[in-house]
């Protein structure tokens, strides 16, 4: 661990500073896209198997219908979700993670150990 953190503060000092300054950039973006309400669990729900807008609705406690449509809105337009028109009647939709939102998933899952870890840490001392 000590060698991954002395790793990586050898690349940051290596950088020049506008390199670092769009690094920046990109970590509020991340942030972002992460801090809108709703999006991680919807990314969940969609994970785990829950593609149509009743079952990601039930899925998850407290979203009412409207703010999913907006969610699912924004996150088809971050390219983060996909949404299929399934054939059939009666006519239905189908959301799917894309690979960049399987990609954003992944950095909630590495936030998520360090989140158990920081809190045993904190509960602990």
């Amino acid at each position: 661990m000590q060698n991954d953190i002395d790793d990586i503060l050898g690349e940051i000092a290596a950088k020049d500073q506008q390199v670092l300054c769009r690094e920046v950039l990109s970590i509020g973006d991340t942030m972002d896209a992460l801090r809108s309400k709703w999006t991680v669990e919807v990314l969940t729900a969609i994970l785990c198997g829950n593609t149509r807008f009743k079952d990601i609705l039930t899925a998850i406690h407290g979203l009412s219908d409207k703010v999913l449509t907006e969610r699912l809105r924004q996150m088809v337009d971050d390219r983060l979700i996909e949404k299929h028109d399934c054939r059939g009647y009666p006519p239905r939709v189908e959301y799917n993670l894309t690979d960049h939102g399987k990609r954003l998933y992944a950095i909630v899952y590495r936030m998520t150990e360090w989140g158990t870890e920081h809190r045993r840490l904190i509960l602990n001392a």
